[in-house]
């Protein structure tokens, strides 16, 4: 039976702690690059296009409609005549509005109760601010809302 020295003990410990030391430190690196990704990530640029939404006559008079898109859900109303345009997306949570054809003319949250004016501006409930407004167009008959969008970036 060979004894070892002190030495030898002392070196073996040295060893295994540089190569423990190295592993906690690739993986440290590891969660680190992992973590400044979340916290800053690739973002790409926006975009403002327009699109073509709904044609005119599609729109009851004094009424609304709420379109869904690829690039994203257009709420259209009319207005004696004048269209507007709105994020059809509830400010409180991300619920879908829909148009109430009541007295008051509200478009309704079903998810929280919370209801916004012609303007887009709350009436009540819980969402914190109004409804995004989008520019729009009426050419030839059909309606052109401006949104500004990010593509997907593409992979490498």
């Amino acid at each position: 039976m060979k004894v070892e020295s002190e030495e030898g003990l002392k070196r073996r410990d040295f060893l295994a702690n540089v190569v423990l030391a190295a592993a906690g430190l690739l993986a440290l690196g590891g969660f680190a690059a992992r973590f400044f990704a979340f916290l800053y990530p690739d973002v790409p640029p926006e975009k403002t296009l327009e699109v073509p939404v709904i044609a005119r006559d599609q729109i009851p008079p004094n009424g609304g409609v709420v379109v869904n898109l690829p690039v994203g859900h257009v709420a259209i109303l009319d207005v004696n005549g004048e269209v507007r345009a709105f994020s059809a997306v509830c400010t409180h949570l991300g619920c879908l509005i829909t148009w109430q054809p009541t007295a008051d003319h509200v478009w309704y949250c079903p998810c929280h109760k919370g209801k916004y004016d012609r303007e887009g501006h709350v009436v009540s409930g819980p969402p914190p601010r109004p409804l995004t407004r989008y520019p729009v167009a009426v050419r030839d008959g059909r309606v052109y809302v401006t949104l500004k969008v990010r593509q997907p970036m593409e992979s490498a």
